[in-house]
């Protein structure tokens, strides 16, 4: 059942901060991702949320980045914490005592909170993957890598698990592609010639026929996803892994769904990102193209794109990541926060690898010595 908001939950904005006291004891409330409420630690008190959906507007990319500015879309002043140690930003409550990094887990004290200028974030995904089961995936995740070393999991120790709300942008497109190339199909014919004794003997010979195509290829994208962060470009084969995110789930950006976690400020511009997606759409074009040219082989595509209707949105999406420490190295483990895929790194026990190694050697010998006997009939 959708919860619905009531309004006694009297959410007060303070400067740029959002409060939501408790009516009962006057702590801070928190968002649930068990409960999908805002809930109280102390007093267990819990106020539910309207989750709307009604200002999940498309913004229109055709701007052009001077400087500073930014484009036509809305924007929010944010506190912004910026890490001393590794340079991370993420947006933080002023009231925010101490901070411990989610990126490289330093910790800090009366961090120099500044403001800056963003693009408010269009829609939020509330997370639903809570603390509790993100313990237990952990302890099963390092257990289930068979060449991890055997004392991986009791002599891992999860530390620095925060739940943060990582900045993304999403990209719509119409594309257009003018196509031509040449198709190649292959027949084949017989040719004479002699063998190694001067015999006369017969093959058959592979020729190509080219014929010249062209065309129109046609293709809407929506919700192109592209990560805005560039801290985790370190793991970005386990980010993408996951961030698989099913974005029906957004809804309308509320400042209550951050209260009691994290959010990274966006540290790859909208530029740039846009940059990005058309370099991706281009190839999915040219892919599209290429299967539309057929043949059994290929030459001289040419493909030119052209990109209309171009819109974005920005969007904040929940993904819990640590580091854990093994032996005294540190290593990432990430789940999706709305799906609760896992992914990360794992140390490898190089002497399974080894015994790995030398198993297939010996197959491969055994493999060997049994096609060099004799047949016996």
């Amino acid at each position: 059942m959708e919860p619905s908001f009531r309004a006694d939950a009297d959410p007060k904005q303070v400067g740029n901060v959002v409060h939501a006291p408790c009516p009962r004891c006057g702590a801070q409330l928190k968002f649930s991702a068990g409960t999908q409420q805002l809930s109280c630690e102390y007093c267990q008190h819990a106020e539910p949320i309207d989750f709307t959906r009604n200002r999940l507007q498309e913004n229109r990319l055709d701007f052009q980045l001077r400087g500073h500015e930014l484009p036509h879309a809305p924007t929010a002043e944010k506190q912004v914490f910026s890490c001393h140690n590794c340079g991370a930003q993420t947006t933080v409550g002023d009231d925010t005592p101490t901070i411990t990094c989610a990126f490289c887990g330093s910790k800090n004290v009366n961090p120099d909170a500044h403001k800056t200028r963003l693009i408010e974030p269009a829609g939020v995904m509330p997370f639903f993957v809570p603390r509790e089961r993100v313990q237990q995936q952990f302890k099963a995740w390092v257990g289930s890598y068979w060449l991890a070393p055997s004392s991986l999991k009791s002599g891992a120790a999860l530390d620095n698990l925060h739940g943060l709300y990582m900045p993304y942008w999403t990209f719509d497109a119409q594309a257009t592609s003018e196509w031509a190339g040449d198709a190649g199909y292959y027949y084949y014919v017989t040719v004479e010639g002699r063998d190694a004794k001067g015999n006369r003997v017969t093959r058959q010979e592979q020729r190509t026929r080219w014929e010249h195509h062209r065309g129109t290829h046609q293709a809407f994208y929506d919700d192109l996803l592209i990560m805005a962060s560039s801290k985790l470009s370190m793991a970005e084969h386990h980010v993408a892994q996951a961030s698989r995110y099913e974005l029906q789930a957004v809804v309308d950006y509320d400042p209550r769904l951050l209260l009691g976690w994290e959010a990274e400020v966006y540290s790859i511009d909208l530029a740039a990102s846009a940059h990005k997606v058309e370099s991706i759409i281009g190839q999915r074009e040219e892919e599209a193209c290429s299967e539309e040219l057929g043949g059994d082989t290929q030459r001289g595509l040419q493909v030119d794109t052209v990109l209309t209707e171009q819109t974005f949105k920005h969007l904040l999406l929940p993904l819990w990541i640590c580091t854990y420490q093994y032996r005294g190295k540190l290593y990432r483990f990430l789940v999706n926060g709305q799906t609760g895929e896992v992914a990360g790194e794992r140390p490898v026990s190089w002497v399974k690898v080894a015994l790995l190694v030398l198993l297939a050697v010996l197959l491969l010998a055994a493999f060997a010595y049994w096609q060099s006997q004799p047949t016996r009939h």
